[in-house]
């Protein structure tokens, strides 16, 4: 494999890494300077602590006015750039991402809020399923041009019904989203689509759920915040441990936990690890009528019950 000379005197040396990273920094630091960004900075903060957008003047400028948004993007690459002019290994101090045809960079990020610079390339996209989620969503559309849709549902829980608004995407479009009954489709670029994203979750939020576009049935959902993710992950991780002495927390975790998505989890997972302690908790939960996994839970036991009809004897002792 061949191994450019610049890159290899970087193992020897790697000042002019960390050089360029401290250029990159200060760039950073020279933008939040400015009072436009700086009022950015502080209304987003406030944002994200959960105030709403009307009391945020700054950013709803940028995300229902125009040209401000455009302005602060502008002067945030030509700072960012002159640096990468300067010192080709340098990279944006942000989160970033790439997939395939979209790539993303997080330029900031504040209690439930986040703001994204996205970009999306030309081409025709197809959306056999949408997803949506307890969150806000602002989009201010900077440069490129394409066409989209508002996916919108129109009632229903396991089944939906679409009601779709076609728009058009050109620089100075602004857009709002309700996440929970809202989802913006890109369906074609005719030349790069560059926007600014601004998000923020709901303070407690439900779980995200996807949808088929053509059948409206609902295909999965997830955890509508990161950290019940994360504990979903761990209650997982017990079961795969094979901890059979984790098994009366699991219990408790599935009657008192609020998240509905991580109850199941622990439910599943008690019941592999202590059959006889876990089918009682799910017996408990299908007899509740007030808990809101007791369909759910009724349509599990009677199938338990149906291939094993030992279990029975469970609750019997």
């Amino acid at each position: 494999m061949r191994v450019d000379p610049t890159i290899a005197a970087l193992r020897d040396d790697d000042a002019p890494q960390r050089q360029a990273q401290a250029a990159m920094g200060a760039a950073w630091d020279a933008w939040l300077a400015d009072d436009s960004a700086a009022g950015l900075n502080l209304d987003f903060r406030r944002f994200g602590a959960g105030a709403g957008l009307e009391s945020c003047p700054v950013l709803e400028d940028i995300f229902a006015g125009s040209g401000q948004a455009e302005a602060l993007m502008q002067a945030l690459a030509s700072q960012l750039c002159k640096v990468m002019a300067d010192r080709p290994f340098a990279h944006p101090p942000f989160r970033h991402g790439f997939k395939g045809s979209a790539s993303s960079l997080l330029l900031a990020k504040s209690g439930r809020a986040q703001l994204l610079l996205q970009a999306r390339e030309p081409g025709e996209y197809l959306y056999p399923a949408a997803c949506f989620t307890h969150s806000l969503r602002y989009e201010a559309v900077l440069a490129g041009c394409g066409k989209g849709v508002i996916a919108r549902i129109c009632g229903g829980q396991d089944a939906i019904r679409y009601c779709d608004e076609e728009v058009r995407l050109q620089r100075g479009v602004r857009l709002a989203f309700d996440c929970a009954s809202e989802s913006m489709l890109v369906t074609e670029v005719d030349r790069r689509l560059v926007t600014l994203r601004l998000e923020k979750t709901a303070a407690d939020p439900r779980p995200g759920r996807e949808y088929c576009r053509t059948s409206g049935r609902l295909l999965q959902q997830a955890a509508g915040s990161l950290a019940t993710s994360r504990r979903e992950m761990m209650t997982a991780l017990l079961g795969r441990m094979h901890r059979s002495d984790a098994a009366p927390v699991l219990a408790d975790m599935a009657h008192r936990e609020k998240d509905e998505s991580l109850r199941w989890q622990a439910l599943r997972e008690c019941l592999a690890l202590d059959s006889a302690r876990g089918f009682c908790a799910l017996s408990a939960i299908a007899r509740n009528p007030q808990d809101t996994l007791s369909a759910a839970a009724g349509a599990l036991r009677a199938q338990l019950v149906e291939a094993h009809p030992q279990l029975l004897e469970l609750e019997r002792n």
